[in-house]
């Protein structure tokens, strides 16, 4: 971090450079055309015209250096930064699926990291590097013609100190607002293209997109806001460079009519107004919409740096695996199911059985962590939403496993990554799986597979997994009734030793508990 904060700060030092030069390169020239004018000695001219060529070149050299150390350390610090919230999600992952806005969470996460990284690059940066050639143009002011300070210290004054004030009060509050409007509408969209066929074909779809169309209403007011302002603020701050460039001319005008004042004195205390604000034309149009930046800044911040006082799965002991519900009941929204009580002890066979709808897919995602729930659901006497790193703890097949759109070796190794292919193939071989190669690329754009392969891909999945609890949800759907029986004696054998959770409405004959649940 340290060594980051080194390279931004070299990064800004060689953009306050690039603008120094420019004021230099501006001087240097209007001393250099002025006094070439008077055809004086080419001698005389010497000095100067290595000035213009320095600060022409030295401009450029450190613009470049700018971008290649400032683009390098962003790149570095989002690196970082992913590598950081990776971890973060990791050791959370129960905690973020029970909001049930995680996929908006997910879009703002994603969108941050790299919205907060553009906040240190399109706006600190920009701003210490304005301060720092104003301050410059101030000395090189001071010594060509102390007077023309009565114009340009108000004028730095308003520019670096007033404006952005009024920018940070004001367009900042009213940016963050709409990147909040944008998020709600893109989690409404989300949710609006569940079912819009249907709302279409029976006529429902004004309802659907009603909320979409406020949303937009209300986005579009809020840029037209922003706007107003900020065409406000750029006519104020163009006023302000008009008004020193003016008053700094007629103030010379003034000067030489009443004193001998050199003409090269003229010409520099002239042009230097034209240039001292170039780090103003930089810092400003990123500064108008900081806002979302800012608050993108804030979001990464405060995920970073929230606690997480979960109990991690290294704490329960390999005997500690005992999973009992009392009184239990798992819902997307509203409460549906009769409330579960059932206890399974580590190496036993545990049967949920119930009919169609009534929620036994929802109860393996609670047992998984993935939905909240009510009552007391707890693995070795720790509740479920206690546990950190759950998925070291549980492997499950839910009843719509996702095919990933790569090889099966690839789909297969997602239960156990370091997995080698004779591990691969001895699951295969085990499930039946074996008509397909491990090379075979899966998926919507690979090859086609059956309802029952798309199962048993998820459930070799579980049954890789090192995790000593095994869910498995229909397990033997889709299969005929032979294939269904071998596969559910070899899962019987191959959970020898792990406790197994078996959800279905119907087969599985052998078992050490069975619980029955309904809808209330």
């Amino acid at each position: 971090m340290r060594s980051q904060r080194t390279r931004m700060a070299v990064a800004t030092a060689l953009g306050a450079a690039a603008l120094m030069g420019g004021i230099g390169l501006t001087v240097s020239s209007a001393w250099l055309i002025t006094m070439a004018a008077q055809h004086p000695p080419i001698l005389v001219l010497g000095v100067s015209i290595v000035m213009v060529r320095f600060f022409g070149i030295s401009r450029s050299a450190a613009r470049y250096a700018e971008r290649i150390v400032s683009h390098e350390t962003v790149f570095r610090r989002l690196t970082s930064l992913r590598v950081n919230l990776y971890q973060k999600l990791a050791a959370r992952v129960n905690q973020l699926t029970h909001d049930l806005n995680s996929g908006n969470f997910v879009k703002a996460i994603v969108d941050d990291v790299e919205r907060a990284q553009e906040y240190q690059l399109r706006v600190v940066l920009p701003r210490y590097a304005a301060f720092v050639s104003i301050g410059f143009g101030i000395i090189v002011s001071l010594w060509i013609f102390p007077l023309t300070l009565i114009f340009i210290l108000p004028g730095s004054l308003i520019l670096l100190l007033f404006i952005p004030k009024i920018i940070s009060s004001r367009c900042s509050v009213i940016s963050y607002e709409i990147e909040e409007a944008e998020n709600q509408y893109a989690h409404q969209l989300s949710n609006a293209t569940y079912g819009i066929t249907e709302a279409v074909l029976f006529g429902y779809q004004d309802l659907v997109l009603g909320n979409l169309h406020n949303l937009e209403a209300k986005i579009l007011e809020l840029e037209k806001r922003l706007l107003r302002l900020i065409l406000k603020l750029q006519a104020l701050s163009v006023f302000v460079f008009g008004l020193v460039i003016v008053a700094s001319a007629e103030l010379m005008y003034e000067q030489s009519r009443v004193s001998a004042i050199p003409s090269v004195k003229i010409a520099m205390a002239i042009f230097l107004p034209l240039v001292i604000f170039e780090g103003i034309t930089i810092w400003y149009p990123n500064l108008f919409i900081s806002g979302k930046l800012l608050r993108a800044q804030i979001s990464v911040d405060e995920f970073l740096a929230a606690s997480d006082d979960q109990t991690p799965f290294a704490k329960l002991s390999p005997s500690a695996h005992e999973v009992e519900l009392k009184g239990v009941r798992v819902a997307w929204n509203e409460h549906f199911m009769a409330p579960v009580s059932c206890t399974v002890k580590p190496g036993e066979i545990l049967v949920i059985r119930g009919k169609s709808g009534s929620g036994k897919s929802t109860l393996a995602m609670g047992i998984l962590g993935l939905l909240p729930y009510a009552g007391e659901m707890t693995i070795g006497g720790i509740e479920v939403r206690d546990i950190s790193d759950i998925h070291h703890l549980i492997s499950g097949s839910l009843q719509r496993g996702h095919i990933f759109n790569t090889s099966l070796r690839e789909n297969l190794k997602i239960g156990k990554p370091d997995a080698s292919d004779a591990e691969l193939q001895r699951m295969c071989d085990l499930l039946e799986l074996n008509a397909i190669d491990l090379d075979s690329v899966l998926g919507e754009l690979g090859r086609p597979i059956s309802g029952g392969e798309a199962k048993r891909v998820g459930v070799a999945r579980a049954l890789l997994s090192n995790a000593p609890i095994v869910l498995l949800d229909e397990p033997t759907e889709h299969l005929d009734a032979g294939l269904g029986a071998r596969i559910e004696e070899r899962i019987a054998r191959e959970c020898i030793g792990r406790t197994l959770i078996v959800i279905t409405h119907s087969g599985w004959l052998k078992s050490d508990r069975t619980v029955d649940i309904a809808r209330e």
